[in-house]
């Protein structure tokens, strides 16, 4: 998933050391009751530091920029107040905002719309078969009488259902990636402008456009489904996964 990439690449970027277990979503894992005890929104990535456990992607990203500091350990960004600071917020904010979910389900389901794309054959299938099966397996979760099946959880998959028949639409899709495409070209040319006054001896956002900062970390995780996007893509480094936990190392 797009968040479990950003996660990853955060990690990597900051150098820390942590146990991963890996959650297989096609395999349903993150329906088993490890996991759901977590978590019961099923969703990944979930991380665990000491007694914190935390399983909403922005607030995980925050919470190690914020806890794992130091001489010797990466800052992703700037100090807060400084001009550089309100203008690397701007552009996380503008990636945070785009529909990650819809472009997943989305190109899962329509894999035509991506080139070269990385996504594995065996995931269209089974969004498939869980769409099919969608309608008869909440209809028995409502008549089964399990303590993790819960009404908040009942709800929430239904929405999802929901969302995902929604994403299933062409026409949405090609929309959503013609917007896309448009947002990859602006953060380029940030990209192109910040390398530009860098070479000139302009240094004043430090990391800005020569290593990753934290809004230049979901483009490798795009990279994953739309290679041919971005053709700066590769100067983020690429670290990628699928979905995992993790457990840091105190």
């Amino acid at each position: 998933s797009f968040s479990s990439q950003k996660v990853r690449l955060v990690i990597a970027e900051k150098g820390l050391v942590c146990e991963e277990r890996d959650v297989s979503l096609p395999q349903s894992e993150h329906k088993e009751p490890w996991f759901m005890r977590l978590n019961l929104g099923e969703e990944v990535p979930v991380i665990i530091h000491r007694d914190n456990i935390i399983s909403d992607y922005d607030q995980i990203i925050d919470y190690v920029e914020r806890t794992f500091t130091g001489e010797h350990v990466v800052a992703l960004m700037p100090e807060v107040g400084s001009l550089q600071h309100a203008r690397v917020l701007q552009y996380r904010e503008l990636l945070d905002a785009l529909p990650m979910d819809a472009y997943t389900h989305g190109c899962i389901l329509h894999p035509e719309l991506t080139t070269d794309s990385m996504i594995p054959k065996y995931a269209t299938a089974e969004i498939r078969r869980h769409l099919a099966n969608a309608t008869t397996d909440l209809m028995k979760l409502d008549h089964e009488e399990e303590p993790q099946l819960s009404e908040p959880y009942l709800s929430k998959q239904k929405k999802l259902m929901a969302k995902i028949l929604e994403h299933d639409d062409v026409s949405y899709l090609k929309k959503i990636l013609g917007e896309l495409a448009m947002v990859l070209d602006q953060i380029e040319a940030e990209l192109e402008k910040r390398k530009l006054e860098n070479e000139g001896g302009c240094q004043p956002w430090g990391r800005w456009g020569l290593q990753p900062t934290q809004p230049t970390l979901p483009l490798p995780s795009l990279s994953l489904f739309f290679p041919q996007k971005s053709q700066r893509t590769s100067q983020v480094v690429k670290r990628m996964g699928y979905g995992v936990r993790l457990r840091f190392k105190s």
